[in-house]
């Protein structure tokens, strides 16, 4: 969709013309500038804005990131917007810059976790220059290639720097190691990290702890404070979830076996504990809810079929307690719990089951009474789940539905119109959790399209398909 993007630089021709598409048109979606678009111009639909370099004047990041920081009441055309709102602004940067400072303040960057490893990995080498046949020797240069192999030489970032670092993937250049070699390592290859792809990022930290442990136990530092981070980590892991090796490795992971591990045993617990460390409880056992109040806890709840009022603090105590006893046997909830793989539509199971039995309660837990309970974005069960049993990785209702959409829409191989179409009735379907063949030409969300939007870009099958797809996802 070539229409979808243009680059907007101070050479482009007709660039006033191109910014104002770019503001008030429906192409291009996606704008290309160096220096165009930072300052001194007003999108409010600006929902993206991706870094492709480093920011060095604090002022000026500021003023980039006002770009997409307008609320969405200052926004004129709420087509251009997903789903018709604005929730949020997402940065997308590649270059580690430092929001959080100040505009006073001098540039500076933060370490990715996979260049902390990397660095970690580098001092602990240095330790072993004279006694470079040493198996540990070799472990750590394995190890150090391992993450270089992870760097993606085809990015068009790595491949204006290889011909200067391509050296560190030959054999040759660890044939036999100098500091001048550490140093280069450091200096030249450790940055094109942040480029790693797909970085789990707890079990990154895990690893980057026994690393750091490793290092301290070689050049005999206090390490008490690294060893008892570690175990917390370990200790946080739930036996049903672990097997047998797993289980195993846990078990050796307190305090009085790391101060004696040697390299060797600290590398077997890294290597089978690392994946886990995503499954992580936080502190206490797998079902216990412990909801961190995001609201306060004052004024009363309405229950509409017996016009009771209810604290909403004891509300709130009585939905704990109703949702412990639904989830503890649900077949999902056990199937996290075993650390096996589920799908979208047996979380969509999971939300049917505790939109049925809470929805039709006595307590009449709906999405509405969700919002002013826990927060104002729990408005869906998987939501709450998601909250109360520290389960960040677990998608909330939106999500399940924007991911089916979103493949539904590759599988068809639609057009730029019919995406767009199809991407305002999930807005509709996410308000009404169903849909009708109606809605398509009524629903206030598509009356924008046109009445006849349906029949010009949808064949009658399609659009049948369309509301029976939808509806596989009703709650």
């Amino acid at each position: 969709f070539p229409e979808l993007t243009k680059v907007i630089t101070h050479k482009s021709e007709y660039r006033g013309k191109l910014v104002e598409a770019f503001k008030k048109e429906d192409m291009p979606r996606i704008a290309i500038s160096v220096d165009m678009l930072d300052t001194g111009i007003d999108v409010p639909e600006v929902v993206n804005l991706v870094f492709m370099k480093p920011v060095q004047s604090p002022i000026k990041l500021q003023q980039m990131i006002g770009r997409g920081t307008r609320p969405q009441a200052a926004c004129r055309n709420l087509a251009l917007l997903p789903n018709f709102e604005k929730k949020g602004f997402l940065i997308i940067d590649f270059w580690e810059n430092n929001f959080s400072r100040d505009a006073k303040e001098v540039a500076d960057q933060s370490t990715p976790v996979l260049a902390t490893i990397f660095n970690t990995r580098l001092k602990l080498l240095e330790t072993y220059l004279t006694d470079q046949q040493n198996p540990e020797c070799k472990q750590v240069i394995a190890d150090l290639r391992g993450q270089i192999q992870q760097i993606p030489t085809d990015s068009f970032t790595i491949r204006k720097h290889m011909p200067k670092i391509e050296e560190a993937w030959t054999d040759a250049f660890w044939d036999y190691l100098i500091p001048s070699k550490i140093d280069f390592l450091k200096v030249n290859v450790a940055p094109h990290l942040r480029l790693v792809p797909g970085v789990d990022v707890a079990a990154a930290t895990f690893i980057s702890k026994v690393e750091r442990l490793k290092l301290l136990k070689r050049t005999n530092k206090e390490a008490s404070g690294t060893i008892q981070s570690i175990v917390e980590d370990a200790q946080s892991l739930r036996d049903t979830i672990l097997s047998d090796a797993e289980r195993k490795a846990k078990s050796v992971c307190v305090p009085e076996k790391l101060v004696e591990f040697g390299s060797n045993e600290l590398n077997l617990i890294r290597d089978t504990l690392a994946p886990r460390m995503k499954n992580k409880a936080r502190y206490d056992t797998f079902l216990e809810l412990d909801l961190v109040d995001s609201i306060a806890i004052s004024g009363y709840i309405l229950l509409s079929k017996s016009g009771e009022k209810m604290y909403v603090a004891e509300y709130r105590r009585l939905v704990e307690e109703r949702i412990l006893k639904l989830v503890a046997d649900h077949p999902t909830i056990k199937a996290i719990q075993r650390g096996e793989p589920i799908d979208d539509w047996q979380l969509l199971e999971l939300e049917r089951t505790l939109t049925k039995e809470l929805g039709e309660s006595d307590l009449e837990v709906t999405p509405e009474n969700l919002t002013k309970v826990f927060s104002p974005s729990t408005d869906s069960f998987l939501d709450l789940v998601r909250q109360t049993l520290d389960m960040q990785y677990l998608p909330d209702y939106k999500d399940l539905v924007a991911r089916q959409f979103e493949k539904y829409t590759i599988e068809h191989k639609f057009n730029a119109d019919q995406i767009r179409f199809l991407r305002a009735v999930q807005s509709v379907f996410l308000q009404k959790r169903r849909l009708e063949t109606a809605d398509l030409y009524d629903a206030p969300a598509l009356v924008g399209f046109g009445q006849d939007a349906v029949e010009r870009w949808f064949t009658e099958q399609e659009a049948l398909e369309l509301v029976a797809f939808a509806n596989k996802m009703a709650v």
